[in-house]
């Protein structure tokens, strides 16, 4: 009988111990973080390696009919708003996400609501979808990588107006911006078409390979390009991220694969968890990179977000331009505490890890997800 006992204690010490080595630990996003940042200069473009990704240009299966760097030999980054309604899964899937370099998740309605940005430069493919509007935050982002910019609608509110803000950025006089609901008149209209089957307003589809033509030869996009390693990064261990936006249906959990060194997303909460995939590749889309970029955002209202990529002296005229904060990077299955700074809106920005220097990627793609810091939370556990 003082066997049993002894036994059943142990157990229950073992099991007891068991929570808080499985325990979720939830990011700060205001923690002083004491980081001493060194200077950095634009990165030089290595040849036969993409910018975005750091993988060989010529290992990438060309797809007929598609544009992009390894396709005809010039570097145009092309960004293109993307649905995410009911979290982009099932029905509501995405098609085109299996070619993006790099994907961007943003905040779009202050009940939890995001938006997707997809970043596409390698391989541009010439149907993507479903295309949906753009906020402030975007044109922001868009100007950092001076790449074209693909969105069906637009806010124009007094404080919110993305008309204006690209007219003022000179987007339209570059010929990088191509909205969706301009008239017949515009030789970008034609590439913006209906996909069958697919309900209102989730169904517009672009040909970004076709405007990616349009685009003036002689135009010369602002130099973006990323640090790789082929090295494993230290840090503690990271096999699930939890991103809690508030709202059930926009949460997702990106669970890490050791065999692919690859974070997988999945939308959902708890044990519900779906794959987010490619609606005709049906690719589970998984990420070399999972950058948390913590951010400060401002709501003119529910639906309409000033998310501080760039300082607030672009925005009101007041305070500054440089505008930073807290970022984690999950790569390799382990967390990397850093910090982001972006100098003005001509600048990149750029990601630096706790010894001050600009951050190192594993080759392949990247998700970005910029987080209200007030708002949302970003946890992480290993297994």
């Amino acid at each position: 009988m003082k066997k049993i006992v002894s036994l059943l204690l142990i157990a229950a010490l073992l099991i007891s111990l068991l929570p808080a080595a499985m325990a979720d630990t939830v990011l700060d996003p205001n923690e002083k973080r004491k980081i001493k940042l060194k200077k950095v200069t634009l990165n030089e473009v290595e040849e036969g390696i993409s910018p975005t990704t750091g993988l060989p240009l010529e290992d990438l299966e060309v797809v007929e009919g598609f544009a992009g760097l390894a396709v005809t030999g010039r570097y145009m980054p092309m960004l293109v708003q993307i649905d995410n309604t009911d979290g982009g899964i099932g029905h509501r899937a995405p098609w085109g996400a299996s070619y993006a370099d790099i994907i961007y998740e943003t905040p779009l309605y202050k009940s939890g609501n995001t938006r997707l940005s997809f970043l596409f430069s390698d391989l541009i493919p010439d149907s993507v979808g479903p295309v949906r509007s753009a906020r402030m935050g975007h044109a922001w982002l868009r100007e950092e990588w001076d790449a074209g910019f693909l969105y069906y609608g637009q806010q124009e509110y007094d404080k919110a107006n993305v008309k204006k803000e690209l007219r003022e950025l000179g987007v339209e006089e570059k010929g990088l911006a191509f909205s969706g609901t301009v008239g017949s008149g515009k030789k970008w209209k034609k590439y913006y078409t209906r996909r069958k089957g697919v309900a209102a307003p989730h169904n517009v589809d672009a040909n970004v390979a076709a405007m990616y033509e349009l685009i003036d030869a002689d135009f010369v996009p602002r130099n973006h390009t990323f640090l790789f390693t082929d090295e494993l990064p230290e840090g503690e261990l990271a096999d699930e991220i939890r991103i809690n936006t508030g709202h059930d249906a926009y949460s997702s959990a990106l669970i890490y694969d050791l065999d692919s060194n690859l974070y997988f997303r999945y939308m959902g909460v708890d044990d519900k968890l779906t794959a987010y995939e490619d609606k005709d590749t049906k690719e589970h889309i998984g990420f070399s990179n999972v950058i948390i970029q913590f951010a400060e955002v401002d709501w003119v209202r529910t639906d309409a977000p000033i998310t501080y990529h760039v300082g607030k002296k672009y925005y009101n005229n007041k305070g500054k331009k440089s505008v930073g904060g807290n970022a984690d990077f999950f790569m390799g299955g382990v967390r990397v505490e850093g910090y982001w700074q972006r100098e003005s809106m001509e600048d990149r920005t750029v990601f630096y890890t706790a010894d001050g220097k600009e951050l190192e990627l594993q080759r392949g793609k990247t998700l970005i997800v910029v987080v209200d810091s007030e708002l949302w939370t970003v946890s992480y556990k290993a297994y």
